[in-house]
């Protein structure tokens, strides 16, 4: 096993391209450096440089061995920052996207929590709707809602949770109509509905393997969640919303599911953000808090 010294050593004359300028850089006295090199190359038994006093040259196995060090030396470098990281105190602006409706059901109750562990972060909350890119927007974590297939390689992404959608409506509307048996049936029924991407609402459902698609002209369209589910507990339409959402009044009776059989494939709740490495401890807590308190 060699000594990483030497291999600092080695790959820091390379860089400079020379003893002295590696010495000045390193600060060690360049007839060390020089022995040091040496000792190197005896006990691998090849030679490493071509030395002349003017320049040095890689040897084709020094050429090889130069691409080792530097892997190696970044493994150590990112294991130095992992400690330093670890032991460093969560402070600073920490800045955070997250969805409306994510916010008020999941992420808000959370924050007082992690607030007061750690005292020294000053968080700044954006609630939107819209799609954040925190590559184009100065935001450290990007909190949001999405289906498979997940089409962001160049980001990193941490899984918080999982959702998933179902069809709700009042115990008086059903009592007014009936339950419907298969999908079909809903299609004269009043509906409620986010905003779609286009003119064309339609919601895809799926029981097991089967795959059923019901287009639909909603009676309201809103981006707000908690105003599509009041306007179901008044009995004015089907709404397709996330369980997790609906949970009390699902438990209270207060909404009924609507062919329970069929529903949504899930979504998952992830924090998104650019790198992992030279994370802020700030932005390391939080993820990490998230995940102790994941969503669903």
């Amino acid at each position: 096993m060699e000594d990483l010294n030497d291999l600092v050593f080695f790959a820091k004359v390379v860089e400079h391209q020379g003893f002295s300028a590696a010495s000045r850089q390193l600060g060690v006295p360049k007839s060390r450096l020089s022995r040091r090199i040496t000792l190197l190359e005896e006990r691998l038994g090849v030679r490493l440089l071509q030395r002349s006093s003017r320049r040095l040259v890689l040897t084709s196995v020094g050429e090889r061995f130069y691409e080792r060090c530097q892997a190696i030396l970044a493994l150590s470098e990112s294991a130095h920052e992992l400690i330093q990281e670890a032991v460093a105190q969560p402070q600073g602006v920490l800045r955070v996207s997250c969805p409306l409706t994510l916010a008020q059901f999941w992420l808000t109750p959370l924050l007082p929590a992690f607030m007061k562990a750690h005292p020294r972060v000053r968080l700044l909350l954006t609630v939107s709707n819209r799609r954040v890119d925190p590559l184009e927007e100065p935001m450290d974590v990007v909190l949001r809602v999405r289906r498979p297939p997940f089409d962001d390689s160049s980001l990193v992404v941490r899984p918080l949770g999982r959702t998933h959608d179902v069809l709700l409506a009042s115990p008086a509307l059903l009592r007014e109509r009936g339950m419907p048996s298969d999908v079909p049936g809903l299609e004269a029924w009043p509906t409620l509905s986010l905003p779609a991407e286009g003119e064309r609402h339609a919601w895809l459902l799926r029981r097991d393997a089967e795959a059923a698609e019901l287009v639909h002209a909603p009676r309201l369209v809103c981006g707000d969640m908690f105003a599509l589910k009041r306007a179901a507990l008044e009995g004015l339409g089907v709404v397709l919303l996330p369980e997790i959402l609906c949970r009390e009044e699902l438990g209270d009776g207060r909404l009924v599911r609507v062919l329970p059989e069929w529903g949504c494939a899930e979504s998952e709740v992830q924090a998104v953000f650019p790198s992992r490495r030279g994370m802020l401890p700030a932005v390391r807590a939080l993820v990490d808090f998230l995940a102790a308190h994941p969503a669903g």
